[in-house]
This record gives C-alpha cells, sequence and structure tokens, in this order.
C-alpha cells in the first residue's frame, strides 16, 4: 500500500501485480486535531468489549462502496499492544475496519491514542452508546458492562450520558431477559418497551409467556400489541393473586409459599399470593377439569365450546383428550346463564347497618337467580333450549341457545346420532392410525431382522395385482373369478395359501409387468433386463426380433457411411484447394512492392533539381529519436486523471492521510 500526495489529498492506492489501481482517498484534516497515519491492516485486531455485537452484511457492502468512492472520510482510533507496540487494538471504528478488509486494503488510515484499558474500555462502549441507531439489547448489554466495572452507578450513566435514571434502569431491566426473549428484541419482532414489562417477571413465566404467547419465532399472538395491552394481559394470565382463583385454598393459607405467611412480607387480608406458579396452575387446572367434568355429567346433551383461533387452557385440552364433544362456536352468539350473587361477608363492612342493607340485596338477588336457573331448566326439559359450556381461565361458564321446536330431537333420535358419531369415530380410529403408521415408517429407520411370513404375505398381496387374467386358473381361481379385478380379500386368501409353483408364476408376471411397462430401449439397464428375461423364455423367437431389427437398420447406417466417407473427402479436397490459392496470393503480394519501388525511385532521380540542402552521396542522414518524434508530435494532456494505470515503481513520496 502506497500513497501519493494529490493538492492536499491523500490518495491510498493498492498494489496488485504491475499496475497501481486507485481504492480508497483520505481527506487531510485543517482542524488541528491528530492526524492519521497507515497502518498495515494484519496488524490491526478487534476489540472484545465493543458494544456492538451484530453487523449487517448488507450495511457493511454500503459502507465498503462509500469508502471506495468518497475515501475513509473519519479514520479508525486504536491503541498499541503488545510489549514493544507491535500491533494495535481497536478502540472506535470496528465497522469502518471491517469494510476497509472487504476492499482487500493492505493499510488503514488510523488515528493512534494512549489509552489504558480502563479507558479504552470506556470510549469505546461510549462512542457506541452515542449512536444514534444502537440497538436497545446493544445498549442495555454496554451499560450493564459499564455497571460492572464498579466505576459507574446509575445515576452517574444518567448524566454521563444525558439519559433519565428512570431510562438507564428501565435498558439494564432487559439485560433480565432469558435468551429467547432477548433474541426477539434484538430481532425486532418486539419492542423495548415490551421486552422492559416482561423482564420484571420471573425466569420461568418468561419462558411460559415465549412457548405459549410470543412464540420462539415472534408469530406469536402478543409480538404486535402495546406494551401497556402486553402488561395488561400477563397480570390477567399470569397472576399469582390467590384471590382470583376459585378452587378450595384452604391448604394455602398455611403453605411456606403463600406470601402472607413471610415474616418480612406479612400480608393483612385476603389469601396472599403464591410464588409457587406450578403449583398453582395445577391446582386451578384440576379444579376446572373437575368441574367440566360435572356439569358434563349431569347433562349428557350438553356440548363444550371454544371460540375458533383463540388460547385454549390446559383443562380445555385434558377435556378434549377426555372424548367430550367440543364445538367452534362464537359465544358473543349465545345467551350466558345468570351467575349466581356474592354473599356479603360482615368483615368487609365496618358499619352493622350497612351488612344488614347487603344482606337484604343479596336475599333479593338470590331469589330472582332460583327463579332464572328454575326457568332454563325447565326449557332444557321442554328442549327448547340447547345447553353449552365454555371452559374459561378462571371458572367454567354456561351458556343457552333457543331452538325452535321442530328442530328438537327426541332421546330416541339422539341416541341414534350418537350411535352413528360413534361408528365414524370408530372409522377415524382406524383411518388416523394408518396416517400414523405411514408416517411413522417414512420417518424411522427399520431394523434389521429375518424376513417373516407376514411380510411374505404382504409382498404377494401386491404382486397379485399384476397377475395376468390367463394365469388365474394356475392359482386356484374359479371361473366366475375371472371377470373384473381381484378384490383384497380375494387377493389376501390367495397370497397366505400359495405354493412355490405357484408363486413363480406370480413373481413372473410381476416381472412381465414392469418390464413391458415403459421399457423404451434395450441399451439402458431395465432393457437389459427385459432382453434377458425375453431370451430365457423364448430364445429362438426373440433372437429372430434382434436380427430383424439389426438387419434393417445396419443396412441404413451402411448408406449413411457412404455419405459420410464422400463428405470427408469433399471437405478434404475443399481445404487443399484453399491452401494453394493463398499460397499463390502471398507471392504477387511480394513481389508487387519491388518492382513499384524501383519505379518511383527512378522517376524521382529523373525530375528532382539538385539543391545545396541534398545530402551527401554515400552520407545517410540519422534517425529521429523517440524523443524527437515525441516533440514534434505532442500529446495533449488531459487536465485531471481520476484513476492511472502506471508502471510499478518505488514511491517516494509519504503517505499522509486522515
Amino acid at each position: 500500500m502506497t500513497a501519493i500526495k494529490n493538492n492536499g489529498t491523500a490518495v491510498a492506492v493498492a498494489e496488485k501485480a504491475n499496475e497501481v489501481v486507485t481504492a480508497v482517498v483520505v481527506r487531510t484534516p485543517d482542524n488541528g486535531q491528530r492526524k492519521a497515519v497507515n497502518i498495515a491492516s494484519d496488524l490491526i485486531e478487534p476489540s472484545n468489549y465493543n458494544a456492538r455485537k451484530t453487523f449487517d452484511a448488507d450495511a457493511l457492502k454500503e459502507l465498503a462502496q462509500s469508502i471506495s468512492v468518497h475515501g475513509l472520510i473519519q479514520p479508525i482510533t486504536v491503541r498499541r499492544k503488545g510489549e514493544k507496540g507491535e500491533h494495535y487494538e481497536i478502540i472506535c471504528g470496528e465497522r469502518r475496519f471491517r469494510a476497509c478488509r472487504m476492499l482487500k486494503l493492505s493499510e488503514i488510515p488510523c488515528i493512534i491514542r494512549e489509552a489504558t484499558d480502563e479507558q479504552a474500555y470506556d470510549l469505546s462502549i461510549s462512542e457506541n452508546l452515542q449512536r444514534e441507531d444502537v440497538p436497545p439489547m446493544e445498549a442495555a448489554e454496554a451499560y450493564k458492562r459499564l455497571i460492572d466495572t464498579k466505576r459507574y452507578d446509575i445515576a452517574s450513566l444518567a448524566v454521563a450520558y444525558g439519559k433519565s435514571e428512570k431510562h438507564i434502569y428501565q435498558m439494564l431491566k432487559l439485560c433480565d431477559l432469558i435468551k429467547g426473549i432477548a433474541n426477539l428484541v434484538k430481532e425486532g419482532k418486539l419492542t423495548a418497551s415490551a421486552g422492559i414489562v416482561i423482564s420484571k417477571y420471573d425466569k420461568k413465566i418468561q419462558e411460559d409467556i415465549l412457548n405459549d404467547r410470543l412464540g420462539k419465532d415472534g408469530a406469536g399472538e402478543w409480538c404486535n400489541i402495546s406494551a401497556n395491552a402486553l402488561e395488561g394481559k400477563i397480570r390477567n394470565c399470569y397472576t399469582n393473586n390467590l384471590d382470583n382463583y376459585s378452587f378450595d385454598k384452604s391448604k394455602c393459607l398455611k403453605c411456606i409459599h403463600n406470601s402472607s405467611n413471610f415474616d418480612l412480607f406479612a400480608e393483612s387480608g385476603g389469601c396472599g399470593k403464591c410464588t409457587n406458579k406450578k403449583c398453582l396452575s395445577d391446582k386451578q387446572t384440576a379444579y376446572l377439569v373437575e368441574q367440566a367434568q360435572a356439569v358434563a355429567l349431569a347433562d349428557p346433551k350438553l356440548v363444550f365450546v371454544g371460540e375458533q383461533y383463540s388460547h385454549d387452557n390446559e383443562a380445555t385440552q385434558i377435556i378434549k383428550k377426555g372424548g367430550y364433544e367440543f364445538k367452534n362456536v362464537q359465544t358473543y352468539n349465545l345467551n350466558s346463564y345468570p351467575t349466581a350473587p356474592t354473599e356479603p361477608q360482615a368483615s368487609e363492612y365496618k358499619k352493622p347497618e350497612d351488612y344488614d342493607k347487603a344482606q337484604e340485596k343479596y336475599g333479593k338477588e338470590q331469589e330472582k337467580y332460583t327463579k332464572q336457573t328454575a326457568h332454563l331448566e325447565e326449557l332444557k326439559e321442554q328442549g327448547k333450549i340447547r345447553v353449552y359450556a365454555k371452559i374459561g381461565d378462571s371458572n367454567v361458564r354456561m351458556y343457552y341457545k333457543e331452538v325452535a321446536t321442530k328442530d328438537t330431537k327426541s332421546n330416541e333420535q339422539l341416541i341414534s346420532d350418537l350411535t352413528a358419531k360413534k361408528k365414524r369415530n370408530n372409522e377415524l380410529a382406524d383411518e388416523k392410525t394408518a396416517e400414523g403408521l405411514k408416517e411413522l415408517l417414512r420417518t424411522e429407520q427399520l431394523p434389521q431382522s429375518a424376513f417373516t411370513a407376514d411380510e411374505e404375505t404382504a409382498m404377494y398381496f401386491f404382486m397379485l395385482s399384476k397377475l395376468r387374467r390367463h394365469n388365474y386358473k394356475a392359482v386356484g381361481l374359479k371361473e366366475n373369478d375371472y371377470y373384473g379385478y381381484l378384490t383384497d380379500e380375494k387377493k389376501l386368501k390367495i397370497a397366505s395359501s400359495l405354493t412355490e409353483e405357484q408363486k413363480t408364476i406370480v413373481r413372473r408376471d410381476y416381472l412381465y409387468s414392469h418390464l413391458t411397462d415403459g421399457t423404451r430401449t434395450v441399451g439402458d439397464e431395465k432393457g437389459g433386463m427385459l432382453l434377458a428375461f425375453s431370451r430365457q423364455h423364448l430364445p429362438e423367437k426373440t433372437e429372430e426380433v434382434v436380427t430383424t431389427h439389426k438387419e434393417d437398420y445396419g443396412k441404413k447406417n451402411a448408406r449413411l457411411d457412404e455419405r459420410i466417407a464422400g463428405l470427408k473427402k469433399a471437405e478434404k479436397k475443399a481445404k487443399a484447394d484453399a491452401k494453394a490459392k493463398k499460397a499463390e496470393q502471398t507471392a504477387k503480394t511480394e513481389k508487387a512492392p519491388k518492382t513499384a519501388e524501383k519505379a518511383v525511385k527512378k522517376e524521382v532521380n529523373a525530375t528532382a533539381p539538385k539543391s545545396e540542402t541534398t545530402k551527401p552521396k554515400g552520407k545517410e542522414q540519422p534517425n529521429p529519436t523517440q524523443s524527437e518524434k515525441k516533440e514534434a508530435n505532442p500529446t495533449p494532456q488531459a487536465d485531471k486523471i481520476l484513476i492511472v494505470t502506471v508502471p510499478k515503481v518505488q514511491p517516494k513520496a509519504e503517505a499522509v492521510a486522515v
């Protein structure tokens, strides 16, 4: 790598073979800052504490293209490394370094700074944090690394980078995300605000959110909602407040995982908060399954519903696997069963009179609820409504839909319908089993073992599909079986009782079918087997066919050979004639200039006057040199040459670059 000074601009060039190709232009600073020097690229190494961990390939290509056109406007910053300072470590500018390496530059303009490890560390991170496009996760990791040095706290970082303490704290919370969710933030599939919301929860809850709601590919239902909406959904779906659960919590009140029993965090009122999410979830699921089974047992006509594309909780999945009937029905098209009123508790009221009023109101609501449910039960018995149940996250909700009397079915009709469904379920079980077995055999490697009798029967079962009709009798079929195709039932019966002679007939018909179907030539592997098969069973007739076609096409080829030989002879003669003609023309051409030259000299000597300027006889004028020719015919110089190719020489000018 050399540099040639050109109008105050250092032009970095890369040497290649015997040529010099312009590569990079670096503008010389005139503001008094440190000047850059060219350093061999193989002496420069990246730093391991750069905050930027990802480098977009397309962006690097664009940067390299810009450098090749406009030059490296801002050199990279390095410091000396090694005992003797024989190599350099990048402080700032790793992207620029990578782009220059893409251009295969042997030298790169650099600004050398004296810096300790701590100073270099801070400078590197500071440069990246001050960029406008710094990704949130990279900023978070950079802040954390500065905090880990023990030289900064949240307050000092806020002052140093002009950010609020809240912003620094929130960015640091991103480092508490599990790897899967952190990757979604890095890839832009989840906003930083959403990541901050999720980071407040423990690792187990984060894993549940990732697997159930976000998806490892970022295609989940919670990836495209606002941070505020996400926070509400997490609170509703993953809260551990025991008051939000309907199962019997008597054991939970004395559990060591109940926050109400913590010495330092004792809570008053309510059932407390459970810190064992797995236990809480299992108890709620068991409660919902128990409730669903109870309502199904009480009403054989009841159908469970689930809204299509909605989230199904674990209890719903258990009920589905239990064989209960499910339908996808939008619940807003159904009528809700009345909800039982909640009995007031005296402890919730400060004044006795307020509690008495609440009791009176509860009595009226309870009476109304009893009348409504009794009326619905009467309509259900009359067949005027159809009852549904939906398993929610906290309870089993009942719904109903009015139906016309003519559409109602008797118990006998319902039994018939259910029996038909049972039959179809058996058919579906067989079909799904077949699909499952086929997929199993496609994907799994079969173990090596002896060929069994069942496998042999199956093999001949499929071979019988190619049995020719005139061989039906040979395998034991009667005349009335000669019409139509063999049924699977008949093929299985035949395959399970074949003699060795019959097996030979079946195998040969199988070979016959495949060899005669689709074979187009005897010149390939399949055709060779056809020829061998025919020669084995019909040798004389086979040879007759082979001989006939060989003789026929042999005669045609003989005629073609004659034509080819004639054409080759004619081509050879044409080439010889052309060669002779060319030699004759060359001889005439060489003779003509010599004759013309003699004639011209004779004419000049006869007509030209003698003068003093005529050169003396026997003395010849020297030929002009190359430099004299060049002066006589000067070549205009171009005003400016952008890219030049010159012979390789040892440059003397010093490289000046910034």
